[in-house]
Protein backbone atom coordinates (compact mmCIF):
# COMPACT_ATOMS: atom_id res chain seq x y z
CA UNK A 1 0.00 0.00 0.00
CA UNK A 2 1.11 3.31 -0.65
CA UNK A 3 2.22 5.50 1.80
CA UNK A 4 0.33 8.42 1.00
CA UNK A 5 -2.78 6.75 0.58
CA UNK A 6 -2.27 5.97 4.35
CA UNK A 7 -0.83 9.21 5.80
CA UNK A 8 -3.86 10.69 3.52
CA UNK A 9 -4.92 14.10 5.70
CA UNK A 10 -8.58 13.89 5.23
CA UNK A 11 -8.57 9.90 5.74
CA UNK A 12 -10.92 9.95 8.93
CA UNK A 13 -13.39 12.72 7.30
CA UNK A 14 -13.82 10.26 4.08
CA UNK A 15 -13.74 7.32 6.32
CA UNK A 16 -17.24 8.63 8.36
CA UNK A 17 -18.67 8.20 5.72
CA UNK A 18 -17.52 4.52 4.34
CA UNK A 19 -20.42 1.87 4.42
CA UNK A 20 -18.25 -1.08 3.31
CA UNK A 21 -18.82 -3.90 5.16
CA UNK A 22 -16.03 -6.08 4.38
CA UNK A 23 -13.52 -4.71 7.34
CA UNK A 24 -11.26 -7.14 7.00
CA UNK A 25 -10.06 -5.98 3.40
CA UNK A 26 -6.60 -4.82 3.14
CA UNK A 27 -8.22 -1.68 1.50
CA UNK A 28 -10.93 -0.66 4.05
CA UNK A 29 -10.74 2.80 4.65
CA UNK A 30 -8.46 3.40 1.91
CA UNK A 31 -10.80 5.17 -0.61
CA UNK A 32 -8.16 5.75 -3.29
CA UNK A 33 -6.88 2.07 -3.46
CA UNK A 34 -10.68 0.83 -3.09
CA UNK A 35 -11.55 2.91 -5.92
CA UNK A 36 -8.50 1.89 -8.24
CA UNK A 37 -9.21 -1.90 -7.27
CA UNK A 38 -13.09 -1.59 -8.48
CA UNK A 39 -12.52 0.19 -11.38
CA UNK A 40 -9.68 -2.62 -12.32
CA UNK A 41 -12.97 -5.13 -12.58
CA UNK A 42 -13.48 -4.63 -16.02
CA UNK A 43 -15.04 -8.02 -16.66
CA UNK A 44 -17.87 -7.46 -14.10
CA UNK A 45 -20.80 -6.43 -13.76
CA UNK A 46 -21.29 -2.24 -13.87
CA UNK A 47 -22.27 -2.53 -9.74
CA UNK A 48 -19.62 -4.69 -8.59
CA UNK A 49 -17.19 -2.00 -10.30
CA UNK A 50 -18.14 0.77 -7.89
CA UNK A 51 -17.34 0.80 -4.52
CA UNK A 52 -19.51 -0.19 -1.46
CA UNK A 53 -19.65 3.64 -0.96
CA UNK A 54 -21.04 4.23 -3.90
CA UNK A 55 -23.26 1.78 -4.87
CA UNK A 56 -26.21 3.62 -3.29
CA UNK A 57 -25.69 6.47 -5.91
CA UNK A 58 -26.24 4.19 -8.74
CA UNK A 59 -29.50 2.38 -7.30
CA UNK A 60 -30.94 5.72 -6.82
CA UNK A 61 -30.33 6.98 -10.39
CA UNK A 62 -31.55 3.22 -11.67
CA UNK A 63 -34.17 3.10 -9.46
Amino acid sequence: MKTEAINCPVRDKINSYCSCPKTDCERHGLCCECIVAHKSRVNDPLFKRLPHCLRDLLEEKTG
